[in-house]
Parts: structure tokens; sequence; C-alpha cells
């Protein structure tokens, strides 16, 4: 599925002086998606029209149960109390605004994942126009949304207690085929082996020379990517995460490491969501997408 490149080529126009280099992509889903799969990705653009842009609340129990969990650290627990949230205040949900498709999304087992492209003007040259991501994750159980996360940061004083510092529900895809154990394998490379413990010249093996960089303050291609993590310090391989991923979604050619962070001070610790996503081709990462914000823009 492929979407209209008029805004792509102004949106690159527009940062062509940019030293971040930026890359806008076609529309994005997973075809490894089974039947079942596609219901619950079907379930969540449902919801997304009825309850995130229509703000339907007579509809809402058909869409959520009334234990459902928002792990937006400023949104207490239940249904009523994020339907709430999203009639007085719908800027504490991440992507309560968004317009569009998302730029990447699928389901695997239970997770329905949805990837938004974002732009923002650079306040100081408003020529500048940049691209960065967000995120939407679900679980579904029984034909209702259970739980959702946004990749929110805490910005209210109120405190919803432990629902907000996570303990969720977390599995990693399981029943994995022969390209998704690659894509698998590929993506542990660049997060683990490259990202944790520093081994850029791994790169070169699994890289495309092409390979395209989301992040908008790290320079795309292979090579680039290799010159800016070199002064990482290189510790000795071990088949274990420094950090492990709370949650790793694998589906065709795509692999989604989910993290949950924690903030604040001792005792009073809130949670917060961000992800890392590769997409493989042609045995090679070609494609890199994150949280990542415009350093020296604020939010």
């Amino acid at each position: 599925m492929r979407r209209p490149l008029i805004l792509a080529t102004l949106i690159v126009s527009a940062i062509a002086g940019s030293t971040s280099a930026q890359y806008a992509v076609p529309q994005q889903t997973s075809y490894a998606m089974n039947a079942a799969e596609r219901a619950n990705l079907q379930l969540v653009h449902d919801w997304w029209r009825d309850i995130m842009r229509g703000a339907n609340r007579d509809i809402a129990t058909h869409y959520m149960p009334a234990n459902f969990i928002s792990r937006n650290p400023n949104v207490a627990e239940g249904r009523e109390a994020f339907m709430q949230a999203l009639k007085t205040r719908p800027d504490l949900l991440q992507n309560q605004r968004v317009s569009g498709a998302p730029e990447v999304q699928f389901a695997k087992n239970e997770y329905v994942f949805l990837m938004w492209a974002n732009f923002i003007i650079d306040p100081k040259e408003p020529a500048k126009i940049f691209k960065f991501n967000t995120l939407d994750l679900f679980r579904i159980a029984d034909g209702k949304i259970v739980e959702h996360w946004d990749g929110a940061r805490k910005v209210v004083e109120a405190d919803f207690g432990a629902k907000s510092k996570g303990g969720g529900v977390y599995n990693t895809s399981t029943n994995l085929s022969a390209r998704e154990q690659d894509t698998r394998r590929l993506g542990i490379v660049e997060f683990r082996d490259i990202l944790q413990y520093g081994h850029t010249e791994l790169a070169m093996k699994v890289m495309a020379p092409g390979y395209m960089q989301h992040n908008v303050n790290v320079p795309g291609g292979r090579d680039n990517f290799i010159k800016n993590f070199s002064s990482r310090p290189q510790m000795p391989l071990a088949d274990k995460w420094i950090t492990p991923p709370t949650l790793e979604l694998i589906t065709g050619n795509f692999y989604l490491k989910f993290d949950e962070r924690l903030e604040g001070p001792q005792g009073r610790q809130t949670a917060y969501y961000r992800f890392d996503m590769v997409r493989v081709d042609d045995g090679l990462i070609q494609e890199h997408w994150d949280v990542a914000f415009p350093n020296g823009i604020q939010r």
C-alpha cells in the first residue's frame, strides 16, 4: 500500500540542509499476520475511529472492559477514567491528534502496534521541518482492548499508584517462521551486540549500505551509523542482553523491541515506554525507527 509522495518530497526538501538525514517512506504493514491478528488490527482501527477520534463514550464498552489499563502515567486506572481524560485533557494522550494513517502497523499474537510519523518546525529556522516517531501499543483479550501504551511521560502531579509503574502482561513473540527467526537474529545484533556491547564493526555484516535512519539526531547510511556509535565502549560479546527489552515482537521482516523505563525520584518513580524497530530485507537491516525527539527543540 503506497501513499502519495508529494508531502514526503516537500519534507525532504525542507530539511535538505539539516545535518541529520531523514527519509520519508510509504506506509508499511506486515503481511505475515494471520486472520486473528488482522482482526485485532482492525479492532484497533475501529477503536481509533470511534474512541480516539470520535470520543464516543456511548460505545466505549464495546471496545474496552471496565478495568481497561492505560499505561499512560497521567491517566487514572479504568475505562471511565480514560474516557474522562480523552474528554477533558486530550493533550495527555500522546497521539490523540495525529492525522492520517500510521507509518508502520502490525499485529502479533495478542498485541497491535502502531507507529506514527510526527513533524515539527525548527523554531530557530522555520524552513526546517523535522520528523520524529511516536507509538501506540495495545493488548487484546476476548475481543476487547484491555491494555494500552503510548509512550507519554509524566506531566501531571496526581499519583495513580502501581498501575503507572508498569507491571503489565508482557510476552515475547512465539511460533516464528524461519524468516522471522532471521529477522530477530539481525535485530538482536543491532540492538544488543552493536548498541549495548559496542561492536560497531558488526554493522558491516548486518546492515545495508543505504541503511535508512529515522532518528532525526543520527545521520543515515551504514557508514555514518558506524561513525556515530564507534565511540561507545566495547565489551566482550555474550548471549544475554545488558538491558533486556520488556517485550519483543517479530512479524515478517519487522523486529520491534519495546522497553519500560523508570524516571523520577526514588520511591516516586513512574514508567514510560520506548521502542526501537528495524525492517529486514535481502538478509540485511534496511531501516530503523525509534522515539528520538529532535535535539535542541523544546517539546
